[in-house]
């Protein structure tokens, strides 16, 4: 499957555990269609969501890997016959036909399989966009920065968890943080 994209992701840096490169840019392309972003709101890609779905196929969801495999070779085998070549060189409009074609495809006999890794892709991306930046998503608490939570805390004062009190002036703090934190005051 060849999918390639003019600029590849900086994301793919940083080293893949189970995709190959071509398919990281495809799941880039798509995740980024899932949350777009931008230099003023960042999205999926900004987020790395592409590293966060690659560590868990290699890890805790590794019984997936088949149906990513499936998907994506379908994915790119729809906009190959549809508009002539890969998902991550077409425009984005072009990009949401083929993502609307996989979530219709529920209502298709025979497609089962191209909605349901449409929907596993889709939670994946909101997870990656979402969760803590140790699992390899949400780089530089991009998602937590958008929605306004504070990330991995020891706790909240009385006046934190009042209501009206508005969380984004916590400083958000990520797992790894704590981590170090801890260790810190252990070796005190």
């Amino acid at each position: 499957m060849t999918d390639q994209s003019a600029a590849e992701p900086v994301a793919l840096r940083e080293g893949l555990q189970f995709f190959s490169g071509d398919q990281a840019i495809l799941v880039d392309a798509i995740s980024d269609r899932l949350i777009p972003g931008d230099v003023n709101s960042p999205g999926a890609r900004q987020a790395r969501t592409v590293i966060y779905i690659d560590r868990v196929l290699a890890g805790y969801f590794s019984s997936l890997q088949v149906l990513y495999r499936e998907g994506l070779e379908m994915i790119a085998r729809l906009s190959n016959e549809l508009f002539g070549c890969g998902f991550a060189a077409l425009p984005e409009s072009r990009q949401d036909e083929i993502l609307r074609i996989a979530e219709d495809a529920r209502h298709t006999k025979g497609c089962e399989q191209l909605a349901l890794f449409f929907a596993v892709i889709r939670e994946h991306t909101l997870e990656g966009m979402f969760s803590d930046p140790i699992h390899g998503g949400n780089h530089d608490a991009v998602g937590w920065k958008m929605i306004g939570f504070p990330g991995a805390q020891w706790g909240y004062s009385a006046e934190q968890m009042a209501p009206g009190y508005d969380a984004t002036r916590i400083p958000i703090a990520t797992l790894s943080q704590v981590q170090r934190q801890r260790a810190e005051r252990t070796k005190s």
